[in-house]
């Protein structure tokens, strides 16, 4: 994620070697606005231009981060070269730095890299009822940098991760949970998206083979609960884990349907009515 840190190192940057004109042009080339009624007259200084654009920004959602990443990157190119030296501006070397310390893939001449595949991605900007995406966005961002690493903290987060898609669900549905363990969770929210065994009428084409699909998905739960309990992160131990990458993939992926298989059904579920 682009840190606030990051957003005010831009402002340096723009302030100091930007122009109105262009402080505008990079904006609205990835589509952001100014908000209404926003006056822009002789007495709108750079920063105060600046401020106004990012009040359309929301940080928590993927897609306005990618854009803003865009921005800095086109801003850097444009005003951030020092002509005396053919390198950066002492603005944009800061900028760079608080860039990499938000772990975008740059360079120190701020032309972004190729980022290595990422092995585990839910789309959560698909999700209209996330109301904070971040929340997720930090179990991901720790998955993937521990993929290949560290195999305890990827069932530790993986984990983590449903159990945070659960709490989503249930607290819009209301249900309370306070103290619950991941098994309990899974099972309420079940209950609440009708994905329980016992929702499957008996009646139903295919019911038994629905019924034992969904019986499966809170077995994989409670199974990767007690594996987390056992060779994940998360409790004090007094040896190392024995937790392989291969147990670390098995685990990503059971999450990883449960937490879509979840998501998806909450969405269809809270559907809007049609006008």
């Amino acid at each position: 994620m682009i840190s606030r840190r990051s957003q005010q190192k831009f402002a340096d940057l723009a302030s100091r070697h930007g122009t109105l004109s262009k402080i505008e042009e990079v904006f609205e080339a990835e589509g952001f606005s100014i908000p209404k009624g926003f006056v822009r007259n002789e007495n709108v200084t750079r920063r105060v231009l600046v401020d106004a654009f990012e009040t359309s920004i929301d940080l928590r959602d993927p897609n306005h981060q990618r854009r803003l990443l865009r921005v800095y990157v086109s801003s850097i190119e444009d005003w951030g070269e020092d002509q005396s030296t053919g390198g950066l501006v002492q603005e944009a070397h800061i900028l760079v730095r608080c860039l990499k310390r938000d772990d975008v893939p740059i360079d120190d001449q701020g032309n972004l890299l190729d980022p290595q595949p990422q092995p585990f991605d839910l789309s959560i900007g698909n999700y209209r009822l996330l109301g904070d995406p971040g929340v997720l966005s930090q179990h991901l961002a720790r998955i993937n940098r521990s993929v290949g690493d560290d195999a305890a903290d990827v069932i530790g987060a993986s984990k983590e991760l449903v159990e945070s898609v659960c709490k989503l669900v249930l607290d819009d549905f209301g249900v309370s949970y306070r103290g619950d363990n991941l098994p309990t969770l899974y099972k309420k929210t079940a209950q609440a998206l009708g994905i329980d065994r016992n929702s499957v009428p008996d009646s139903a084409k295919g019911s038994e083979a629905a019924k034992k699909i969904l019986q499966n998905l809170a077995t994989l739960v409670q199974s990767m609960a007690e594996l987390r309990n056992e060779i994940g992160s998360g409790h004090g131990r007094s040896k190392s884990s024995p937790a392989e990458d291969r147990h670390a993939r098995l685990v990503l992926n059971a999450a990883r349907t449960v937490a879509e298989f979840v998501l998806d059904t909450w969405h269809d579920r809270r559907k809007p009515e049609p006008e």
